[in-house]
């Protein structure tokens, strides 16, 4: 199964978005971006969230058509992205893709590229029409697929990530460190229509665009 979030940021190209969305077997709309459903043409197998943002006549309309919506109180410790992965990870799907989680708002912004924190070994990732991001994490090699964007930034999410191997790229890293604070690692090139990027500790964001 394969899941997928809409949160309540920043949707430009509706048709990009659906075509994106075709193979999704489970919608969950985070919250506000339940307004972004009826310009996609889709409708949420559930409705998450403490539904602050959410338009309320398009969540009674949900409502009343019997989705099942599971509702949290504003102050709360989780933001409702947090709370959206972690039901899409109780259902055990093979991947995650989060949408309208970019623009908007910087801190929700910056706080979504940490909730891929949480998401484990299920591979997920932040997509828009321009960009896509996922979390890399020690172990084998990850394939990255170049598929016309034109660079590929690798950014350290914990404080330095170690051990950095690179194929594919025109500026290689052999074995390096990238730090925290440092900007070394923003607007690599893609050498091939694929690469790979392998790392021995921390965290490191994959930011393609």
């Amino acid at each position: 199964m394969k899941a997928a979030i809409i949160a309540n940021g920043v949707i430009a190209d509706y048709a990009a978005t659906r075509r994106k969305l075709r193979d999704a077997d489970y919608l969950i709309a985070c919250d506000g971006g339940l307004r972004h459903f009826p310009l996609l043409g889709l409708s949420p197998h559930c409705l998450i969230g403490d539904f602050d943002s959410a338009p309320a006549p398009l969540l009674a309309e949900y409502q009343s058509r019997g989705i099942p919506v599971i509702p949290f109180p504003p102050e709360k410790d989780e933001t409702d992205l947090a709370l959206a992965v972690a039901h899409a990870l109780s259902a055990h799907p093979e991947s995650i893709t989060i949408l309208g989680a970019l623009g908007g708002r910087m801190d929700h912004t910056l706080a979504n590229f940490h909730v891929l924190a949480q998401t484990g070994n299920v591979p997920t990732e932040i997509w828009d029409e321009n960009t896509r991001i996922q979390l890399l994490r020690p172990g084998a090699a990850v394939p990255l697929h170049r598929e016309g964007y034109a660079t590929l930034s690798l950014i350290p999410l914990t404080s330095q990530v170690a051990g950095i191997t690179t194929q594919g790229l025109k500026y290689p890293l052999h074995n390096e460190t990238l730090r925290a604070g440092e900007t070394r690692g923003v607007s690599n090139v893609f050498a091939t229509q694929t690469a790979a990027v392998c790392i021995q500790s921390g965290l490191l964001l994959a930011i393609m665009a």
